[in-house]
């Protein structure tokens, strides 16, 4: 490989990582908010295993979902 072309390469590259540098954080403002004050982010294998443990909704807490269908978020809130 000649110099000029490793030398191109390295740039591009350097600018591919610069673009996702300046992208990242306008990510993050696209990123779902909790339904209320009181709720934290849960995996979907936990509301899963809440779900079969049948306390989706107790008398303190409950579990929520929002989001589209393919784009669902899990929250666990206190009531």
């Amino acid at each position: 490989m000649k110099w000029g072309n490793l030398i191109a390469l390295l740039a591009a590259a350097m600018c591919m990582v610069g673009l996702l540098l300046v992208a990242a954080p306008s990510l993050s403002m696209n990123a779902e908010q909790p339904p209320r004050n009181r709720c934290v982010a849960v995996s979907k294998q936990e509301y899963i295993s809440a779900d079969r443990q049948k306390v989706l909704r107790t008398q303190f807490s409950s579990f929520v979902t929002t989001g589209r269908v393919g784009q669902r978020h899990y929250w666990y809130c206190h009531t």
